[in-house]
């Protein structure tokens, strides 16, 4: 069927589009095209802007400027117009007709598996094309593909189609969108749908060019746009607007037409083309490259993209050619119009095969400024570009100090605002004002962490058991001349009969707590904390004590390990040594001010406490004179835990993976190749699982992942008990898998695995009218979480989609969807917890299916009793796989 371009009104339009086809009008009137003549009857790369009669806007016309244009019967005179005050929203509307899809989206598409015969294919290419671009972004920001605070801007955004797509696609992870046009009309457009879906929250619209914005800088993690930069002035100038904008570390992204690169062109027919087509600043990719890069950004690269947008004009060569042969065109210079519309798109094309011009998208990163405001104990060693090092006020974006730089609240808050991150050199914090930090947003973090904290666990370990064994008063003493052998003792004792107390629970006092257990497992620990850990305390066997008095009394030797803050400040004062048996010990790790001073002295000159070994001491150093140096049973070390040069050169050498973590700059290779081996472990392993259980069907059925932004999926004609991790792809070659996981993954954001089976119990259960019953404690995982869809035949058309997100949406919660005549799916926040809700899933509904063929009544279980089993079924220790899963992989193995 021809496209219906018929409407109520007839006023006459001048559509021009000086690029992308042709000038015409366009008459809404009761015939389908009866009112498109052509604006002056030759090509569009002179034509004039989209106009609008004056004489409809009242005002008057004089005979030279009106100009009459071939009519049909009965068609009354048509005036030479002026530009109208919406051009876009007739192009718009044109197109979309034209087209047949009535899309919003109007910009190129990727046309990746797309099929062109489909009605709306226009439409879901450009959606297509916008999804592949925010796919290269999330690709160069992995670190942010899970926030849910992710601000982005687009620049040039039209009708705001993108945006209001990418906000819903991405509700939980977009928390801002900027729409940046300059078009009111349009822009008036874009509000009125973002009210209308109820986005007002999330996506602003600001009328601007986008080289001279109203935005804030340094705010967005990416700056975006489609086809827009076509028609900057200067592209340079809309480049550096882009980089002011952009968080440090943030990605820019877009797409556009630019000049071809192509030898066998003339300089002389690019410009003409230009010139023609009123493009400036007509920079081929090579010189948008170097613009980019003179404008601050780096890492600059282009994907070509001109096959994608062939078939973009293509298909709307193929849409007015069946117009012509199949519609009603009306009066015959609209005939006349559609032809040379028609002509001009295959010269489009012509040059899209020449390379006159191409298209592709652009994508570069910001660069992160780091200062090193101390000197760095050994040499800094930088090697990813991206990190740049600046002494430059007001522009570096991370400092980096040691502990004796002191970072008090008057220094951080003379900070410059481009300062986000402060690293330091050391393992404590506390000449770093954190409350002053946090007020400003600055995050701070230590470098050379797990090198300090095996060295001071090491360190104090030691002098944890010479303490025991009063080693050091042993030092230096005389052996008898006379009588001495081996049955020589002295006071001591094992460290596995000791009781150890620890105060903190950070990661160097868990690590300690670790290494004692390992050569101590019959040891008493106990400890006192702020906040009580009981899985850890559990793992290994403490006692928690919450009175750090009767901690005291308890113990052998007191060991502190926790921070210095306020409430830390003599912890250890005279009351708490006070209740030390006389033959325990104090071995301080943290800092010197947790321990009273005056009060260890005291208690040392009186022999209340056996021994004290400081690492660490307040004031540090005591002064020559301090009454602790002359103590024999006072051993002081010069804060000497950490000082090895592995330390050294780790607290200078993780500076910069801490930064790139932190920016997502080189994508964190390391962690993310670590990420994606572990979730390819677990899928291989439930695929192998379903196969051990009989719960496969040959090389059908799928098991999917979210990883970044897409997902790890089956990769399908492969025997699942031979399915191996490097096996798993990024995309199915099963059109049923992805229209079934897309919808499952659009309608809950919240979801990170799915599993689809077609296992005999569950699709024997999806055939019975009353579904699937949880009649049984185990039935208390589905609970009130069973969706339910109508088998609709093959799922293998993109518009099923939607249906399937609907029914998941409509049960709040729920983990399984079961697909009627067909099979389930079930889904959690892991492959494990997906896998485990399957396989009790299945065992459910074979108990169903017993219980039904056993004809005996049925007896349900009572409702308030179902629902408290619903929620102690997912209380964090009976969640599903959490038991289950570590024991399921011990019974598969890969060659």
């Amino acid at each position: 069927m021809a496209p219906n371009l018929q409407t109520e009104t007839n006023k006459p339009i001048c559509v021009s589009d000086s690029f992308h086809f042709s000038s015409f009008y366009w008459r809404e009137s009761n015939a389908s095209l009866a009112g498109l003549n052509s604006s002056n009857g030759h090509d569009s790369d002179d034509s004039d802007d989209i106009k609008t009669s004056r004489k409809e806007r009242g005002i008057s016309i004089d005979s030279s400027e009106a100009g009459s244009v071939m009519m049909g019967e009965g068609e009354s005179a048509v005036f030479r117009p002026l530009t109208v005050a919406n051009p876009d929203r007739v192009k718009l509307k044109f197109y979309s007709k034209v087209l047949g899809d009535n899309s919003t989206f109007i910009h190129y598409g990727k046309w990746d598996g797309l099929d062109t015969e489909q009605p709306g294919a226009y439409g879901r290419a450009s959606e297509a094309m916008t999804d592949y671009m925010f796919k290269i972004s999330m690709g160069l920001l992995p670190h942010r593909a899970e926030s849910s605070d992710f601000r982005y801007v687009d620049l040039g955004s039209g009708t705001g189609a993108s945006a209001i797509h990418l906000t819903n696609r991405h509700s939980l992870q977009i928390a801002q969108a900027t729409c940046v046009n300059l078009c009111h009309e349009q822009n008036m457009e874009a509000k009125g749908r973002i009210d209308e879906l109820d986005l007002t929250s999330k996506i602003n619209v600001v009328d601007a060019t986008f080289d001279e914005t109203p935005c804030p800088s340094n705010h967005y993690d990416l700056a975006f746009s489609q086809d827009a930069f076509i028609h900057a002035i200067s592209k340079e100038k809309a480049y550096k607007e882009a980089y002011r904008i952009t968080k440090p570390g943030g990605a820019f992204v877009f797409c556009d037409l630019v000049c071809g690169n192509d030898p066998d062109l003339t300089v002389q027919e690019l410009a003409t083309f230009a010139e023609k087509n009123r493009i400036n600043d007509w920079l081929n990719p090579s010189q948008i490259i170097k613009t980019c890069v003179d404008a601050g950004w780096l890492d600059v690269r282009f994907t070509d993209l001109s096959t994608d947008l062939r078939i973009s004009f293509q298909l709307m060569l193929k849409k007015v050619t069946f117009v012509l042969e199949h519609g009603d065109t009306g009066s015959s210079s609209s005939r006349v119009l559609l032809m040379n519309y028609r002509d001009s798109i295959c010269r489009r094309i012509t040059q899209i095969e020449r390379g006159v011009f191409l298209w592709g998208v652009f994508q570069a990163r910001k660069p992160v400024f780091m200062d090193l405001a101390v000197k760095p104990p050994v040499e800094f060693v930088k090697t990813n570009h991206l990190i740049v090092d600046t002494d430059v006020k007001d522009k570096e974006n991370v400092v980096v100090v040691d502990i004796l730089k002191k970072m008090d609240k008057e220094t951080v808050e003379a900070l410059p605002k481009t300062v986000e991150l402060i690293i330091t050199m050391s393992a404590g914090l506390d000449h770093i004002d954190l409350d002053a930090c946090e007020a400003r947003g600055i995050a701070v973090k230590n470098s050379g962490r797990d090198a300090i904290t095996s060295h001071v666990v090491q360190y104090c370990l030691s002098f944890i058991i010479i303490g025991l064994r009063d080693a050091l008063n042993q030092l230096s003493l005389p052996f008898p001349s006379k009588g001495w052998n081996l049955n020589w003792n002295c006071e001591g004792k094992p460290l596995t009969s000791s009781t150890i107390a620890v105060i903190g629970l950070g990661h160097i006092a868990k690590a300690l707590i670790e290494e004692i257990r390992k050569i101590a497992p019959d040891a008493r620990i106990i400890y006192n904390t702020r906040t009580r850990d009981v899985d850890f305390e559990s793992k290994h066997n403490l006692h928690y004590v919450s009175d750090v008095k009767e901690l005291a009394a308890e113990c052998d030797v007191l060991v502190p390990m926790c921070a210095l803050t306020k409430q830390t400040e003599h912890l250890i004062n005279k009351e708490v040594i006070a209740h030390l048996k006389p033959e325990a010990g104090i071995i301080n790790m943290s800092r010197g001010k947790v321990v009273d001073t005056a009060a260890l002295q005291e208690a040392l000159e009186h022999k209340a406490i056996k021994y004290a070994i400081l690492d660490t001491t307040f004031p540090e150093p005591l002064p020559k004179e301090h009454p602790l140096w002359s103590l024999d049973n006072c051993f002081i070390f010069p804060h000497y835990a950490t000082n090895t040069m592995a330390v050294r050169e780790a607290l200078v050498s993780e500076i910069e993976p801490i930064i790139a973590d932190h920016y997502g700059l080189g994508h964190s290779d390391e962690r993310r190749k670590a990420e994606e081996k572990a979730l390819r472990y677990d899928l291989a392993v439930a695929h192998r699982l379903t196969a051990k259980y009989g719960m496969d069907m040959l090389v059908w059925n799928h098991i999917s992942a979210r990883y970044r932004t897409g997902c790890l999926i089956t990769p399908g004609r492969k025997m699942w008990g031979l399915m191996n991790p490097e096996d798993l792809v990024y995309s199915s070659s099963n059109i049923t898998a992805d229209v079934i996981h897309d919808a499952v993954y659009s309608a809950r954001p919240d979801i990170k695995a799915i599993i689809h089976l077609h296992t005999p119990a569950a699709t024997a259960i999806s055939c019975l009218e009353e579904g699937f019953q949880p009649i049984t404690q185990d039935g208390a995982y589905f609970y009130g979480k069973v969706a339910n869809y109508d088998w609709d035949g093959l799922s293998d058309d993109a518009s099923e989609g939607p249906a399937i997100a609907a029914a998941i949406k409509a049960v709040e919660g729920c983990n399984t969807l079961l697909m009627h005549n067909h099979g389930f799916v079930c889904f959690g926040p892991s492959v494990r917890h997906a896998w485990v809700l399957a396989y009790y899933f299945e065992k459910c509904c074979e108990i169903q299916l017993r219980v039904m063929q056993s004809g005996g009544k049925l007896r349900r279980p009572n409702k308030a009793v179902m629902q408290k089993a619903a929620e102690d079924s997912y209380l964090p220790e009976f969640a599903p796989g959490v038991c289950e899963w570590d024991a399921l992989c011990e019974e598969i193995t890969f060659d």
